[in-house]
């Protein structure tokens, strides 16, 4: 730049001899400046304008502002180091991005089975649940345990007790297929299965579809004082369409109708609606 000026000012006439000493002075007092603005006008915008747009992407990201989680391409397709920095910066964020989605993957499913956990369960109450209440939909909750499960892993040992909780997750993942369908291990021998839009008499059908198809697995518990293979207890609960889906509560209640199950000699399912009058439906065996 201050090249250009120097260019400029001999192109004037400036230096050569015919010109006094003081107006030579004068013109390079005044020029030298607008020479220096000319460099630092360029230098902001070639270096600090983008600067402070990688600064004020980085601070949007950091805020959790995942509007922002491209670069703008004025950056990134820039041929300099500024967009050298940008394209190294922007694979930074994006293989973040892809490392925390797989720790957030990982933190939401059951490493045994492949079903979500508890935490699963709540992540997505938190989208289904409003849901339910805007379009007056029924919910069901079906609390599942495996009978006489202690007595299986105290004979058979841990890892046969192991390969039983997967073959039953199968099961899940076979009976409840809807993209609505919510299948969880709670843990132990216990799940959890929430469905929406699935009036009481559906919701049992399908939890005794489940119960059966466990059975005719046909694994074997010799200790069971139940049957010969491998059962489970299931108990329904379903909230009514326009009636509040409390999920505690709900949980509770299909916790009730579980032990009630079991009560009756387990290897059943009991389903009932969450609110009075209270419908109790004849258990399946």
């Amino acid at each position: 730049m201050l090249a250009c000026v120097t260019t400029g000012l001999l192109g004037w006439g400036i230096g050569e001899s015919h010109w006094p000493w003081y107006i030579q002075a004068i013109a390079l007092a005044f020029l030298m400046p607008l020479g220096l603005g000319c460099v630092l006008v360029g230098i902001d915008r070639e270096l600090l304008k983008p600067m402070r747009r990688l600064s004020e992407h980085a601070r949007r990201l950091h805020e959790g502002d995942n509007t922002h989680l491209m670069m703008t391409t004025y950056l990134t397709e820039r041929r300099d180091e500024v967009g050298e920095l940008a394209r190294q910066f922007q694979h930074l964020v994006e293989d973040l991005k892809s490392h925390n989605a797989q720790l957030l993957e990982q933190s939401l499913i059951d490493p045994l089975t492949g079903l979500g956990n508890r935490r699963m369960l709540e992540y997505r109450l938190d989208v289904a649940l409003p849901l339910t209440r805007r379009l007056a939909s029924t919910v069901s909750v079906l609390m599942m345990d495996v009978d006489h499960f202690k007595l299986y892993n105290d004979h058979y040992g841990h890892p046969a007790g192991d390969q039983c909780l997967v073959q039953i997750a199968e099961v899940l993942r076979d009976t409840f297929r809807r993209g609505t369908d919510i299948a969880v291990r709670l843990g132990g021998e216990e799940f959890l299965v929430l469905l929406i839009d699935t009036p009481s008499p559906e919701a049992w059908r399908l939890a005794d579809a489940m119960r059966g198809m466990i059975q005719a697995m046909g694994i074997p518990h010799a200790y069971s004082p139940s049957a010969e293979v491998v059962t489970v207890s299931v108990g329904v609960i379903t909230s009514p369409p326009g009636v509040s889906a409390d999920i505690d509560r709900m949980v509770a209640c299909a916790d009730e109708a579980l032990y009630a199950c079991k009560a009756q000699g387990r290897n059943t399912t009991q389903a009932r609606m969450l609110s009075p009058p209270s419908e109790v439906l004849e258990p399946h065996t």
